[in-house]
């Protein structure tokens, strides 16, 4: 069972036979304008490569298309691919294929992919996406992988929580309770807590599942994402960190525009509007606006003071000598150097507080259930009387 582009079910039938199949059955899928769903990094990354070295060695972009699809697994990859092959045979831009997949393509991705056809360097275009898309990928892998030790860290340290007060804690409050010994009040709160969350095992942790799914798909819409980064903001370290991944974001996409002949002010527009900081964000309407009215752009820059100093300078060198995507590209690189060492910096700070925590919740359980077995093993010491 799959899906291909076609004007109607006639001409699906002859594109399916023409490629050596016997349709049983064709049924109409409703167009809509645009298609959800989204695509790995590395799978677009692959795309992108592959059409590069096809359209460089004098494959028409009809015959890469084909083998592509002939070879890749992917689902979504295939249809998109699926897709191409039949706008381009309608005579459509390569572009318009693309706005029907705003999850998979971002804008900056058809800036460019337009621009390459309008000049006629579609594969040098795919290959400046492809190295755009690889720095991309390999940032977000450092980030990734200096976090999964903390990940790891939290997460067995919830899972050890979960154990002791749904299953540990309940056995051993049920007997010191029981024996109606004088407890300590944090003790007897701990145990008495404990057995009342053992009850509702299921609910809690079903609820728990819920709320994990719900986050995640929360994080995903930008409302979410400002209103997170606005209660991170006092964090100074994290809040640098998140800066700093938005700078070597910037520099890279406005390099990359400007290096295939996209204006400046839609340049400006694009990189900055796909930003994750909204002070930066907000600047997707006006540095164009200052630009068109005859600014710079390390006047406008230096007039908003958002950007570091470093930036305002880079790029005032970069309008004066005329190598202003060179500039933009070593920015981006630096950028991306300085966010492997907050990352280091940031893990060698959370790796011993999470050691803390964890010391410190382990502590306060084994003092807490210590303390009773002294009082009832004094207590039958008092009752035995002193040794003969």
């Amino acid at each position: 069972m799959g899906s291909l582009t076609a004007k109607n079910r006639q001409e699906a039938a002859q594109i399916l036979t023409k490629r050596g199949l016997s349709p049983l059955v064709i049924s109409e899928i409703p167009e809509r304008s645009t298609v959800k769903g989204s695509l790995p990094q590395i799978d677009r990354i692959t795309f992108c490569r592959y059409l590069a070295t096809m359209l460089a060695s004098g494959l028409s972009l009809s015959e890469g298309i084909d083998v592509l699809r002939e070879e890749t697994k992917q689902p979504m990859m295939r249809r998109i691919l699926g897709d191409m092959s039949y706008s381009l045979e309608q005579g459509q831009q390569l572009s318009s294929v693309f706005e029907r997949y705003p999850n998979v393509f971002e804008p900056y991705f058809l800036t460019l992919v337009r621009a390459g056809e309008v000049s006629g360097k579609l594969a040098d275009i795919f290959k400046y996406l492809e190295n755009e898309l690889r720095s991309e990928y390999s940032l977000k892998a450092h980030i990734q992988g200096a976090l999964l030790y903390p990940g790891v860290v939290f997460t067995a340290m919830l899972g050890l929580g979960m154990i002791m007060f749904f299953f540990v804690l309940p056995q051993i409050g049920k007997v010191f309770l029981n024996l109606r010994i004088q407890l300590p009040l944090f003790t007897k709160l701990l145990f008495t807590f404990s057995i009342a969350l053992s009850k509702q095992f299921i609910p809690i942790t079903l609820g728990l599942i819920i709320g994990a799914i719900g986050a995640f798909f929360a994080l995903k819409r930008r409302v979410v994402k400002d209103a997170l980064l606005r209660l991170i903001r006092p964090i100074p370290l994290i809040s640098n960190l998140i800066k700093k991944v938005d700078l070597a974001r910037f520099n890279r996409i406005f390099s990359t525009l400007l290096k295939s002949a996209v204006p400046i002010t839609e340049a400006l527009e694009i990189s900055l509007s796909s930003l994750g900081w909204y002070e930066f964000r907000k600047l997707a309407k006006v540095f164009p606006q200052e630009i068109r009215k005859g600014k710079s752009l390390s006047q406008t820059v230096k007039e908003y003071r958002i950007f570091p100093t470093l930036e305002l300078q880079m790029i005032a060198a970069g309008e004066k000598t005329g190598t202003l995507d060179v500039t933009l590209a070593d920015l981006a690189t630096f950028y991306e150097e300085e966010v492997e060492e907050e990352l280091k910096n940031l893990t060698q700070i959370i790796e011993p507080l999470l050691m803390l925590l964890v010391g410190i919740g382990v502590g306060v359980m084994i003092i807490s259930i210590i303390g009773p077995i002294y009082s009832v093993v004094g207590n039958f010491q008092q009752a035995a009387g002193p040794p003969r």
